[in-house]
């Protein structure tokens, strides 16, 4: 019974989520009023999209490889957006915003600089779709420049030069054991008879 109670409680919770719409659930997080997507356009400084290539900080880290520019300065080909205000990884809140690996944008940052960005679930920042798409300028918006920000190495590229320096090791000791064992078998060169003559 208390199951069934709870089951039928969040259907309703997720009714009302669903009725009150995306920009009643951000009002309702502590964001100010989601005004439009042109209101979000208009008041950034920093407009771009870019498809999110890697993820760190259980999600709230975005490495973007930048499209066009829509609004702004000239950006890199890569920058990054977190998407928290906490500044210890450890920290999470209701505000935070999630990335989804290759998945493309529309990011409005509200805070930061290139190449590196801040935002959270208050921002306009939304995956890119066909109708957003068309908002952007007629030229496409500018194209970026320079590399940015370095695509994170997964952890392995500190152990890069020990991964590769153990097996040279061991094909070094093994050819000279190899060396050792051969001088071995052969024995010292024998010395000529007395009277022979020299070979």
């Amino acid at each position: 019974m208390g199951r069934r109670v709870r089951t039928i409680a969040a259907i309703l919770a997720l009714g009302a989520v669903t009725a009150i719409g995306p920009a009643q659930a951000q009002t309702d997080l502590g964001c100010a009023p989601d005004l439009g997507i042109d209101a979000g356009i208009d008041a950034a400084p920093t407009v771009f999209t870019g498809t999110v290539r890697a993820l760190g900080n259980k999600g709230r880290q975005a490495t973007v490889e930048v499209i066009r520019v829509w609004k702004g300065d000239p950006l890199p080909k890569r920058v990054e957006v977190q998407g928290t205000i906490a500044t210890q990884d450890k920290v999470a809140t209701a505000l935070d915003r999630l990335y989804a690996r290759e998945r493309t944008y529309l990011f409005l940052p509200t805070a930061g600089s290139s190449p590196r960005f801040r935002e959270n679930r208050c921002s306009s920042t939304r995956e890119l779709t066909a109708e957003l798409a068309a908002k952007g300028p007629a030229d496409g918006g500018a194209v970026p420049r320079g590399e940015g920000v370095p695509l994170p190495d997964k952890g392995l590229g500190r152990f890069l030069p020990l991964m590769l320096g153990v097996p040279a090791f061991v094909v070094l000791g093994t050819l000279l054991a190899l060396a050792r064992r051969r001088t071995a078998r052969s024995g010292p060169p024998r010395r000529p008879a007395p009277g022979a003559p020299p070979p």
